[in-house]
């Protein structure tokens, strides 16, 4: 059994917008309905537990309404952590008290921000899990990447060969995550910036699958143009 987690609990400071990006109309459709579409798709998906602040719940809902695939997927909703991490933290201990755990293989965590993930690389993570702990689709560097100390002046040239720029969704043996969130309770997990860092802190293995140039993560008012243009 694999459960994917919407995050959906950012405030999106750098769009201006009256309510958060993720809630944004895109083509019709709210952005993270366009997010949460492959999941509901997938065969391999079988519940989704989405984080959002509790003031935007009843807009999910009723956006639901029409997207059967997706709804009926759904378990619930997770309150938003003081970062990104503690929300996940969060979604996968309500998924434990709803007497889940044992029942779950695999999690797969991913952005409301991103409307672009397909359904093909949701399902390359959750096939990883078979002979990884863990797995996330990655871009190779396509510009020469530098090293700064100080952030004023070049320190180093580093390959780009060997650097990634990691993506979302991001999978994982849902106990052994879980228990890689706990070792950091309760000061480090507020120092985490993405998703795989307790993964490869806590030694697991995380397998790396191409990522896709489309899939890109709605952020500044450029990122949510672009997005329009897509479906224009």
């Amino acid at each position: 059994m694999n459960i994917a987690i919407i995050l959906a609990g950012g405030v999106g400071s750098r769009v201006k917008s009256d309510i958060p990006k993720q809630f944004v109309e895109l083509s019709g459709k709210m952005m993270i309905i366009h997010s949460m579409e492959p999941f509901g798709e997938s065969m391999l998906v079988n519940n989704i537990q989405i984080v959002a602040d509790s003031s935007y719940r009843e807009m999910i809902e009723d956006a639901l309404t029409d997207e059967p695939l997706i709804s009926e997927k759904v378990l619930g909703f997770s309150d938003p952590g003081e970062n990104r991490q503690l929300s996940i933290y969060n979604a996968l201990k309500d998924i434990e008290k709803m007497g889940l755990g044992d029942m779950v293989d695999g999690v797969i965590i991913h952005d409301a921000a991103r409307p672009f993930v397909m359904r093909e690389t949701i399902e390359e993570c959750l096939l990883s899990l078979d002979k990884h702990d863990g797995a996330m689709p990655v871009l190779p560097m396509n510009d020469t990447v530098y090293f700064s100390r100080t952030g004023e002046r070049v320190d180093e040239l580093l390959n780009r060969n060997t650097i990634f720029a990691g993506q979302a969704p991001e999978a994982f043996r849902f106990h052994k995550y879980l228990k890689a969130n706990e070792d950091l309770l309760p000061d480090k997990i507020l120092m985490i910036k993405g998703s795989t860092e307790p993964a490869i802190m806590a030694g697991m293995d995380v397998a790396m699958i191409p990522g896709d140039q489309r899939n890109f993560k709605v952020t500044t008012d450029v990122d949510l143009e672009r997005a329009k243009e897509y479906y224009r």
